[in-house]
């Protein structure tokens, strides 16, 4: 007998367990529609103002490998296993999409290419040189970072905006100038990404701890991508997002992969993997499973992947 109000934005929630749904947008009344009169488009095009249309992967012929793994292996750490003889390449245009169960090693995968931890054993390669590494050095390399976790890793949180958006490039031309920062510049570059990602916001000068989840993603999507990086980790690039943030991410990953960029999307979303990616590996307890080619590989088979039944076939082929 009592009266609930349930707070989501994800839609197959909203459709699974309301009998009406009001949509907020941007502080104003969007929207009042029984659940049963609906459905998750409908629901979509009123919170985003516009119909929703998921970006689309046009086919387009890899470049060369840009970055290169060679049977590295990294420590297990606790309960979460390391990397296990992992080899993988990361092409020229062209998104590489890893599945898994969650804990199954993404997060090594992960600190490795983004340089904050080396293999214990095996070798890195960038466009056929191989690598010391540290997160300077994978800066330094044209990596850029879209962080699993945007609070604990992404930003600081008491810092404004600007400052976040220079965090990793700080020290770098036209952000320092003889050791002395430049505000200006950094201002500027803030401002283009608040207008470019749409980012909204007081301003610059905002602490990014007052931003919604989707516009803080923003923000870190405009740092990695804006210096136009050839390699970029996307991990849970879309973790905890509206439907109309999801869609943009996505179609900011396209955009660099069609202008050359090799892009690896780590995500627990299989439906985001299959359809982002133009090759599919499977990661099960630090293993990684052969590349699956866009469209070769049903739900049902890349799930019997990550449940780990395919290693052992491909174990006894090798």
């Amino acid at each position: 007998g009592h009266s609930i109000v349930f707070i989501s934005h994800k839609l197959y929630e909203v459709m699974a367990i309301t009998h009406r749904v009001i949509v907020l947008r941007h502080g104003k009344l969007a929207g009042r529609v029984e659940t049963s009169a609906t459905d998750r488009h409908k629901l979509a095009e009123m919170m985003v103002g516009a119909e929703v249309t998921a970006p689309k992967l046009a086919e387009k012929l890899p470049g060369p490998a840009l970055l290169t793994l060679k049977r590295c292996t990294t420590p297990r750490r606790g309960n979460a296993p390391g990397l296990a003889g992992v080899s993988l390449e990361l092409k020229a245009g062209q998104i590489t999409g890893l599945a898994g169960v969650s804990g199954n090693g993404q997060a090594a995968l992960a600190d490795l290419i983004g340089g904050l931890e080396g293999p214990s054993s095996g070798e890195m390669i960038i466009e056929g040189a191989s690598q010391s590494w540290s997160p300077r050095a994978a800066l330094g390399a044209g990596i850029a970072r879209i962080p699993e976790d945007r609070h604990k890793t992404g930003t600081i949180a008491d810092f404004t905006i600007t400052e976040n958006a220079v965090l990793e490039r700080y020290t770098d031309a036209p952000f320092s100038r003889r050791g002395w920062m430049n505000w200006r510049a950094a201002g500027d570059f803030a401002r283009r990404i608040i207008d470019t990602y749409d980012v909204r916001c007081p301003g610059p000068e905002a602490r990014i701890r007052l931003l919604s989840g989707g516009n803080m993603q923003k923000v870190i999507l405009g740092r990695a991508l804006e210096p136009a990086p050839r390699i970029i980790l996307a991990n849970q690039p879309v973790r905890g997002l509206d439907i109309g943030a999801v869609t943009f991410v996505h179609s900011r990953l396209i955009a660099a992969r069609d202008e050359g960029a090799a892009v690896l999307l780590i995500s627990e979303d299989l439906d985001e993997v299959m359809a982002l990616s133009d090759v599919i590996h499977v990661i099960y307890e630090g293993h990684l499973s052969p590349a699956f080619p866009r469209g070769s590989m049903t739900p049902a088979e890349l799930g019997t992947w990550m449940a780990g039944q395919g290693f052992e076939r491909a174990s006894d082929a090798a």
